[in-house]
C-alpha cells in the first residue's frame, strides 16, 4: 500500500507541453513508476498541433488530467493554470521534453517529509538532442552548488545561509515544493513567452522558510538542436527578458526586508543574464536591449545603490554604474 493512504497524492507534477507527443508519454510513465507514492499529473496543452493530449490519454491513467488551451500562451501561463489544480502534498514543475530521474524525486519527497522544509533543490545535467554526451550544470551554478555542499550529500538551511542560490539559472524543474505553502503564498510564473521562469525561481526561494539541498541529479535538460527551439530565438521576442526582470523586481522591491537582504543578489543575476542576452541578440535590437537594461537599472534607489557599494559588493556597484552609463 502507498505510504500516503489518504486521498491526497504525495506529488503533483505540472507539465506544460506544446507539440511534445514524441516525449510526454514516456515522461508520464516514468513519473507514474515512482514507487510507493500516489502521483497526480496535470498536463497543460498549450495549443499543440501534433496530438500531444492523445499521447497522454492513451496511457489510460486516472492519475493524469489534461487541460487544453485554445491558443498558445507560453509555459509560464500554463504552469500557473496547472498549479491551481495541484492537490499533491508536493509539486514539481517539469518540462515535457526533459528526462526525469525518479530516484532523486523519491529522495526529495522523503527529505521534505523528514525535515519539514518547504523546498528541495537539486542539481541537473544537460544533453544536446539525441547525443549520448552529457554535460554538468552551468559554470556559475556548479561553483555555487559545490561551495554550499562541500562534499555533503544533503543540507538543510534557511535561504540566509545559501543566498547565492538565488542567482542560479532560473529553471523550474530542479525544485520540489510544498504545495500548500506556495499556493497560500501565491507562487506564480511570469506570462511572457521567454524567461517566464525567472519570477517562479525567485519566488520559490524567497518564500521558502527552510530549504533542503540534495546532491542528486533530478533532471537531464535536453537542449534542442538547431534554431527552432524557443531558447534559441534571439530576435525581438528576447526583449521580453526585461518584462520578466521588471516583474521580478516588482515582487522583491514590494517587500523592503527582502529587498534590503537580497537585492544585491538580484542585481548580480540581472547583469549576468542581460550580458548573456545582449551578447547574442540580433543586431537590429541591440540598442533597444541596452536602453531597456539602463531603464531597469535606474529603478534602483540611491539608498539601495549605496548599500550595495558601501556594504554588500563594491565591484557589483561598479558594474551597475558601467551598464547604466553605457
Amino acid at each position: 500500500m502507498p505510504e500516503n493512504a489518504s486521498n491526497t497524492p504525495d506529488l503533483t507534477v505540472v507539465i506544460p507541453m506544446c507539440n511534445a507527443a514524441d516525449t510526454v508519454g514516456e515522461l508520464a510513465q516514468q513519473i507514474l513508476s515512482l514507487p510507493n507514492r500516489e502521483v497526480q499529473i496535470v498536463a497543460i496543452d498549450d495549443a499543440s498541433t501534433d496530438g500531444s493530449p492523445d499521447a497522454l490519454r492513451a496511457l489510460g491513467s486516472d492519475a493524469i488530467s489534461v487541460i487544453e488551451l485554445e491558443s498558445n500562451h507560453g509555459a509560464g501561463y500554463a504552469r500557473n493554470i496547472g498549479f491551481a489544480q495541484a492537490t499533491g502534498r508536493y509539486t514539481l514543475f517539469f518540462d515535457a521534453d526533459d528526462e526525469i530521474h525518479v530516484e532523486a524525486l523519491e529522495s526529495a519527497i522523503s527529505e521534505l517529509d523528514s525535515t519539514g522544509a518547504d523546498l528541495a533543490m537539486m542539481p541537473y545535467s544537460y544533453r544536446r538532442g539525441h547525443s549520448t554526451e552529457y554535460t554538468g550544470m552551468n559554470s556559475f551554478d556548479e561553483v555555487v552548488w559545490r561551495s554550499y555542499m562541500s562534499g555533503m550529500s544533503d543540507r538543510v538551511a534557511p535561504l540566509t545561509e545559501v543566498p547565492r542560490l538565488l542567482g542560479f539559472s532560473n529553471y523550474p524543474w530542479n525544485k520540489v515544493l510544498r504545495t500548500d505553502r506556495y499556493q497560500d503564498a501565491g507562487l506564480r510564473f511570469g506570462e511572457v513567452h521567454v524567461h517566464n521562469d525567472i519570477l517562479g525561481h525567485w519566488m520559490s526561494l524567497l518564500l521558502a522558510r527552510k530549504l533542503v539541498l540534495l546532491d542528486e541529479q533530478i533532471c537531464t535538460h535536453i537542449v534542442g538542436e538547431g534554431g527552432a527551439n524557443l531558447s534559441n530565438r534571439m530576435g525581438r521576442e528576447r526583449l521580453a527578458l526585461f518584462d520578466a526582470l521588471d516583474e521580478t523586481y516588482d515582487m522583491i522591491s514590494g517587500n523592503p526586508e527582502l529587498r534590503n537582504r537580497y537585492s544585491h543578489h538580484y542585481w548580480d543575476f540581472a547583469l549576468r543574464v542581460t550580458d548573456w542576452a545582449i551578447s547574442r541578440i540580433s543586431p537590429e535590437v541591440v540598442d533597444e536591449a541596452r536602453y531597456r537594461l539602463q531603464a531597469h537599472l535606474l529603478r534602483m534607489s540611491i539608498v539601495e545603490f549605496m548599500r550595495i557599494r558601501e556594504r554588500r559588493d563594491p565591484s557589483l556597484a561598479n558594474r551597475i554604474t558601467s551598464r547604466a552609463l553605457a
